[in-house]
Formats: C-alpha cells, sequence, structure tokens
C-alpha cells in the first residue's frame, strides 16, 4: 500500500498492538486484506531505541533456499566447521543490548531453515515477532508451532469494515467521499484493502474519480484498470475450458440456478469452480444458485469475453432455461433480456411483461430499454404509455412528452383515461405544472381522482386530500394498484395533519400488502418517506431508523432511480442531523444534492443547506438554499416548509438571532394557519433552542403535546428555560431519544444559567455533561453551544490535548516535554476527569470549544 497514508482499523491496531508487547504476534488474512500495512503500523508503535527491528520479507523464489529470507541479516560466509547452524543464524542475527523485534512478512513463504530460525529466536532467545501469513495457504511446522505451542498470538483480520474504508480513502485523496461513491467502491472490492487501491487508482487515472464542491465522486460503476485486471486474473489463476464457461455463464446471468448451470457446464466443473473460490453456491427457496465469488471477477469476465462468444453463451442460457421452465417471478425478464442479447429478439408481449418486471425491480436503464424495443416490435397504445411512464419516472419529461405527444388520440374510454394519466404526471412532476395537472383530473371518473389525491397530499394540503382518500374508499371498487395510492395519500395526510399513530398505521397495511408493487412501483419511496417523517415529527427516531432501513432494503438492487436515491438520500440525511452528525448528513447527501435532473434534488439540496448551517458554515447554507429553490418541483410544495426552517438556521449560523426569531414565529404562525402540527412544532422548537420562547409559546407547546414525545420535551424546555436543574433533566431525555445536539444545547443551557447564578460544581457538572454528548456531534457547530466555554485547564494539559490531537502516542509526548509516559498518563486521567470526554480520539472537540 506505498503510497496511501495508514487509516483505519484502530480498535485492531490498538488490540494487536498490545498483543505484540505481550507475546508474539501473527497475523493472517486473506490478500490483500491489508496484513503488511497493519503489521508495520503495530512495528512503528514500538519505542524508537528500546529494540532492533530485523525486516524479513518471504518470497516463494527463495522458499527453497537455505536462509534464503535471511540472507540479508546473516554474514557472508558461515564459520568453518559449522556443527550447528540453527544457533549459528540466531546469534549472528540477535543484537547484544537491545530487545529483537522480527518482521516477518508473508511467513508462510519462509524456507524451513529461516522458519526454524524465527522460531528459535522467539521460543528460546525472546525475541518480540510481529508476522503475517495468508490465510489458506500452507505454513511451515516451525512458524506454526509457534501459535499451537503457545509462544504466539494468531490473529485472524478480516475485509475493511465500509467505515475503514472511508478512513482509507480520505487519507488518500486528502477530502472525504460522498458516501454513494463509497457505497460504490465498498460493494465492488468487498473491503479489500489493495483491491480498493488498484480500483481507485484506475478511476482517477481515468478521470472518473474527482473532487466535485469539497468532496470526491465517482461518476458511474468503478471500471478495473490494466493493473486491477491483472491482479484478479491471478487471483483467478488457469482455467480449463468448463471453468471458464461456469465463471462466464455466471458473470453473464447472476444469480444462476444451479441445475441450469450444472446442465450448461457439468457438475464436476460446477464444483471445481466452487472450491477453486471462484463461485459460492446459495440456497434460495427450494432453489440452490450460484454467484461469483467475487463481484470483479465478473468485471473482468465480460470484459474478456468476445462477442460471439457472449451471444452464444446468452442463447444457451435461454434455450437451457426453457427447457426446465420459468417457475419463479424475474424469469420472464431474465429470458426475455437472454433471447435479446444472444440476437433472437422477442415479441411485444414478453417485451411488455419484461419491462413492467424492470421498471418493478427498479432498474431504470435496463426497462427503458425493454419499453423502446416493445414500441418497435409494435406494442402499440399500451407500450407507449408504458415507456412514458417510466422515462418520467427515470426523470427523462422532455422524452416522455415526446413519446405522448407522437400518440394518437385514443377511441375507447378506458384508453382516454390511461393518457389522461400518463400526461397530468408529466405536467405535474416532469414539465412543473401542477395547475394543469389538476385540471386534467378534474373529471369524475376514479381513476383520475386517485391521481389527483396524490397530487392534492404531494401539495401538502392535507385536509382536502384526507377527505377525497376517505371518499375513495368508502366508495371503494378500486384495483389493488390504485388502494395503495390511496392509502400512500391517506398515510402522507394524516403524518402531515399530526395523526400520527392513524398515518404510520396506514402506511404499514399499505406496505404490508405487496400487490401493487408491479403495477405501481414508485409508491415504495413516498411510503417510506412518509413513515420517516412520521418518525421525525413524532421524535421516535427508532421509528425514523426503521423506515431508513426498510426503504434501504427495498431499493437495494435498483439502478438508476434516482428519484428513489435521492428520497433515500433525504431521509438519511435527515436522520443524521436529527442526531447531530452534520458530516455525516453531508456526505449522504452529496450526489443526490447535485444530481442534474431529479425531481428530489430541491429537497436534498435544501437539506445539505441545514446540514452546512448546522455546522456553522452560514455562506454555504445560504447559497446552497438558493440553489436548492431554483430547483425545487413545485409539485413538491412541503419543500417550503423545510426550506423556512433552513432560513432559521442559516440566520442563526450567521449571528441574526433576532431574524432568526423572526423567521421561526413566522414560520410557526403559516403551519399552524395551514394546519401543519409537525412544522409548526420544528419552528417553535427552534425559538426554543434560541431562548426565545415566550409564555404563548409555552401554552402553544403544551397544546401540540399529542404529537409525542419530541413535543412533550420541547414543552419541557420551554417550561424549564431558566431552571438549571430542569434543563439538565431535559438534556438527559433528548439524549435517550437520541437527539444527541439538542442534549449537548440544552446541558449547555444549563451551564449558561448556572454562570450566573449557581455554584462552580453544579456549572462544571452541567458543562462536563454538555461536552459528553457534544463528543458524539462530529463537529456540531450551533449558537446554543458557544455559550459553552472551554474547560479549565492548566497549559501544561492544555498543551498534552493539543499533542494528543496531533496524532503523538503517550511514550513520544512524553519525550517531546521532557516527561516519564507515567506523567503523561495521569495527565490524560486528570483531562478525562475535568471534561467528561472518555477517550484520546475525542479530544479534539476541546480545541473547537478553545477557539471561540
Amino acid at each position: 500500500m506505498a503510497g496511501w497514508p495508514f487509516a483505519g482499523r484502530a480498535a485492531e491496531l490498538t488490540r494487536l498492538g498490545q498483543i505484540a508487547r505481550e507475546s508474539a504476534l501473527v497475523i493472517a488474512g486473506p490478500a490483500g486484506a491489508g496484513k503488511s500495512r497493519l503489521a508495520a503500523e503495530i512495528v512503528e508503535g514500538f519505542p524508537q531505541g528500546e529494540f532492533t527491528v530485523a525486516r524479513v520479507s518471504a518470497t516463494g523464489s527463495a522458499n527453497g533456499i537455505p536462509y534464503g529470507a535471511l540472507a540479508h541479516l546473516l554474514p557472508a560466509e558461515s564459520p568453518g566447521g559449522m556443527t550447528n547452524p540453527l544457533r549459528w543464524a540466531a546469534e549472528a542475527i540477535s543484537v547484544r543490548g537491545r530487545r529483537l523485534l522480527l518482521a516477518v512478512d508473508d511467513a508462510h513463504l519462509l524456507d524451513a531453515a529461516s522458519a526454524a530460525t524465527v522460531r528459535y529466536l522467539v521460543a528460546n532467545a525472546g525475541a518480540y515477532l510481529v508476522a503475517t501469513v495468508r490465510t489458506g495457504e500452507h505454513v511451515p511446522d516451525a512458524v506454526a508451532s509457534l501459535w499451537k505451542d503457545g509462544f504466539a498470538v494468531r490473529s485472524e483480520i478480516g475485509p475493511l469494515t465500509a467505515e475503514d474504508t472511508a478512513l482509507m480513502l480520505h487519507a488518500r485523496l486528502g477530502g472525504p467521499v460522498d458516501d454513494t461513491t463509497l457505497q460504490r467502491l465498498y460493494r465492488a472490492t468487498e473491503g479489500n484493502a489493495l483491491l480498493v487501491r488498484e480500483l481507485v487508482g484506475a478511476a482517477l487515472d481515468s478521470g472518473e474519480l474527482a473532487e466535485e464542491r469539497g468532496m470526491w465522486r465517482l461518476a458511474g460503476v468503478p471500471a478495473p484498470g490494466p493493473r486491477l485486471t491483472e491482479l484478479i486474473q491471478e487471483r483467478i489463476g488457469k482455467l480449463s475450458g468448463v471453468q471458464a464457461a461456469v465463471l462466464e455463464y455466471v458473470a453473464l446471468a447472476e444469480p444462476l440456478g444451479l441445475r441450469p448451470l450444472t446442465a450448461l457446464c457439468g457438475a464436476a466443473a460446477v464444483e471445481e469452480a466452487e472450491a477453486r473460490g471462484l463461485v459460492r453456491v446459495e440456497a434460495a427457496g427450494r432453489r440452490a444458485e450460484v454467484r461469483l465469488a467475487h463481484p470483479l471477477y465478473g468485471e473482468v469476465a465480460r470484459a474478456q469475453c468476445p462477442s460471439l462468444r457472449r451471444r452464444s453463451r446468452f442463447a444457451a442460457l435461454a434455450r437451457t432455461h426453457e427447457r426446465y421452465g420459468a417457475h419463479r417471478r424475474e424469469d420472464p425478464l431474465r429470458l426475455t433480456l437472454w433471447r435479446i442479447e444472444s440476437g433472437l429478439g422477442a415479441p411485444p408481449g414478453p417485451l411488455l411483461k419484461a419491462c413492467r418486471l424492470a421498471w418493478a425491480a427498479h432498474d431504470y436503464p435496463l426497462a427503458l430499454r425493454l419499453g423502446h424495443l416493445a414500441v418497435t416490435a409494435g406494442g402499440g397504445l399500451e407500450a407507449s404509455l408504458l415507456l412514458a411512464t417510466v422515462l418520467d419516472n427515470a426523470q427523462l419529461p422532455d422524452e416522455a412528452r415526446a413519446v405522448l405527444d407522437a400518440l394518437p388520440t385514443p377511441v375507447e374510454p378506458a384508453q382516454r383515461v390511461q393518457v389522461t394519466l400518463a400526461k397530468a404526471s408529466n405536467l405535474a412532476w416532469g414539465m412543473n405544472r401542477l395547475g394543469g395537472a389538476l385540471a386534467l383530473l378534474s373529471a369524475e371518473v376514479p381513476e383520475l381522482a386517485v391521481r389527483r389525491l396524490s397530487l392534492l397530499a404531494s401539495a401538502t394540503r392535507p385536509a382536502e386530500a384526507l377527505n377525497l382518500a376517505d371518499a375513495l374508499l368508502d366508495a371503494g371498487g378500486l384495483e389493488a394498484g390504485q388502494v395503495a395510492q390511496v392509502l400512500n395519500a391517506r398515510a402522507l395526510a394524516l403524518v402531515q395533519l399530526g395523526r400520527i399513530g392513524e398515518g404510520v398505521a396506514v402506511l404499514r397495511t399499505a406496505l404490508a400488502d405487496g400487490s401493487w408493487r408491479d403495477g405501481v412501483p414508485v409508491l415504495v419511496s413516498p411510503l417510506h418517506s412518509t413513515w420517516a417523517m412520521a418518525g421525525l415529527f413524532s421524535g421516535d427516531l427508532r421509528m425514523t431508523r426503521e423506515a431508513v432501513a426498510s426503504m434501504s432494503a427495498a431499493e437495494a438492487d435498483q439502478h438508476g432511480w434516482s428519484r428513489g436515491e435521492g428520497s433515500l438520500a433525504l431521509w438519511r440525511g435527515q436522520l443524521a442531523m436529527a442526531e447531530g452528525r452534520p458530516r455525516t448528513a453531508l456526505s449522504v447527501l452529496h450526489a443526490a444534492a447535485h444530481h442534474p435532473t431529479a425531481t428530489t434534488v430541491g429537497g436534498c439540496m435544501g437539506a445539505y443547506a441545514a446540514a452546512l448551517a448546522m455546522r456553522g458554515d452560514a455562506a454555504g447554507a445560504r447559497a446552497a438554499l438558493t440553489e436548492a429553490r431554483r430547483r425545487n418541483r413545485p409539485t413538491w410544495t412541503a419543500f417550503t416548509r423545510w426550506a423556512e426552517l433552513t432560513d432559521i438556521a442559516i440566520a442563526t449560523a450567521s449571528g441574526q438571532t433576532s431574524e432568526a426569531a423572526h423567521l421561526a414565529a413566522e414560520a410557526a404562525a403559516s403551519a399552524r394557519l395551514d394546519g401543519l402540527p409537525g412544522f409548526e412544532l420544528l419552528a417553535l422548537h427552534d425559538l426554543v433552542r434560541l431562548n426565545a420562547a415566550g409564555s404563548s409559546t409555552v401554552v402553544r407547546l403544551s397544546e401540540l403535546r399529542f404529537l409525542g414525545i419530541r413535543a412533550e420535551t420541547t414543552y419541557r424546555q420551554a417550561r424549564w428555560a431558566r431552571d438549571p436543574e430542569g434543563l439538565t433533566e431535559v438534556a438527559r431525555e433528548w439524549a435517550a431519544q437520541g437527539f444527541t445536539l439538542f442534549a449537548a444545547e440544552t446541558a449547555a443551557r444549563a451551564a449558561a444559567v448556572l454562570r450566573r447564578d449557581g455554584t462552580e460544581r453544579r456549572r462544571r457538572n452541567a458543562e462536563t455533561l454538555a461536552l459528553e454528548y457534544l463528543t458524539a456531534c462530529e463537529d456540531a457547530d450551533t449558537l446554543p453551544l458557544h455559550s459553552l466555554g472551554a474547560p479549565d485547564l492548566t497549559p501544561r494539559l492544555w498543551e498534552v490535548v493539543h499533542l494528543v490531537v496531533s496524532g503523538l502516542s503517550n511514550r513520544e509526548i512524553g519525550e517531546r516535554l521532557h516527561l516519564s509516559k507515567r506523567t503523561i498518563d495521569n495527565h490524560l486521567r486528570t483531562i478525562y476527569m475535568r471534561t467528561g470526554i472518555p477517550e484520546r480520539s475525542q479530544l479534539g472537540r476541546l480545541l473547537l470549544l478553545r477557539r471561540r
């Protein structure tokens, strides 16, 4: 990993570093996991001047030469008449007066003599050892006996976590990557450090990975470059013809049923491919499916499969699949796609069915391809309407309008209704003409009324939407997809009206019934969004987390669905901000906020602005909100409510507290007038956070307690605005609910009250509590926190804080300050006790407080 700073694996580095100081250590892991770099960091952590480090890099080429791995550590000539070469080698390597530290990389490749010498030095001469071995490889008996006989600890390391991968990328690129880029790279490499390095190198060389507005972003799907392709080919190894066929078939059609794959390649070939780690076999209901052992195997196999052989493979897949029968829901889609790829083609009927299945799976590029083919193949009005619908949902409104304009005037009433529905959706979401869409939907036809209802709910007209929803449900006669659309609108209206429990019950009913998913798959996104918003309004962040997790699972295999990606990013970002994590929110929102066409851009950019304001970046937040207002779709009028709240945050971050309080009061009054108690609560809470809530605000908050625990806690905070004990209790309540930033702010407010009228001990306790909560809030920097002063530390203790934050160990700090390590340990314990900060990794927060 030369050229890449070490990052991530902090817990493993600490744990294994401690083991290495107490016993010999052998780090085991798969190729490319980062064993060598981790071992090097552990070795660097040993006190300088106390150890002589003997570095050994074993190789396969020297494996057959006695002492080949140790040749650079031994004299050029051995003494004549030597009767004990093992002891001679050990004594030649040992250094008198210093302890010996052996750093052995790839110890599984040691020749027998070198392995025996390493064992002798550890077991008999007291040498320290940090070694690496590759999992699954034969290890010399002398090395294996070290952990078997208790002289060493063998520790297995796995792939990097997503969090460690993010740290690694940040260290290499000099800045954060957005969350979408991180997830793409992590899925492609499965956390293998070597593959991360090579894939990032290829993306940098091609220009696909570039910095955009302060974050690194990957354009499209990462593709392996020549070096990475060579690494994958080396890992795959030389394959027989039938093994190569197994790899190609699975790469082209993953997941592929075990039975058809066996029919194509033979059972022996599939078993050999599994044994070699090329594929893995998984249970899928009553059927076994075969998948690639690593995603990048497929990238390489597909890239190297010639065109004619690829067509032949797809034709064989189609024939075999037809022979065994298409029994699963997705089989018609796969079969149609394989026929197209093989050049056999498909008639309109199967193409239409395949297009609907691809749309239901949220694979928009494939659905659009199949839709165009269905129209070309003579699918008629049905194909054109389906294509226009998919185009609209793919954020391509102009193309959808062109398809609709080319339609002949339908004769049948049912066809006219379908055309009207398509044109209304295009007007509302694609062309930003909500009024025109509602006018098209004015006829008293159930199908049109359902679409009108959906638009009314999105336009934040909950009372009107609820009345229409109830009337439609009472009338009955609706199809499953129409019922789901009504339930979706009804749930949103109920939540907007503050009837949280009723709204959540309705949306859970809709999500539990999957009969609508093929007809209106896009409902997955708004149903989950309403669910997430219900948790945010009520203060039940567990509900919001559950909604976000469910939405992530429902969209796990989506491809090119920018609206779904945007909705998921929006609520992940909102959740992160509610938890006081603006840095995470910005990473999650970055790609969706800067999407070129998605209808969700305005909302995501608005949330992005709110996260910037939470970090104290008023100028950046103001620019982002201006762009959000420019790009928002007027059909989604709830955006204006979120934008008003962001205006309050920007004014606060600018230090304009009077203006912020005025904006908060106006936003609350407007929301109350329009019957939107959830938004009213959020605005009133901002008044409370600004310490600007009067008696009328307290009264109104008391009336809003029906919304849930968030309203109850906000009311208590407003009521006890000058009671430090009450504020401290409220701070703990916010923390228990997961609103950690609000907890820190409220504890800081309690400390400010005590600073004017209270004992030193009580003030310090409140400040310590605020710091405890603030350490979990990433880089949040809001106005209520500004009253929180830096803790009272001596100049020497502040010096220690600065050196810890710079990355020095306690021993290194002691050397810098000419103090013993024990003294530094004691200083740190004093710092922890006075500040309430539990560990060194969080001491950077103190420097932020000191700079204010």
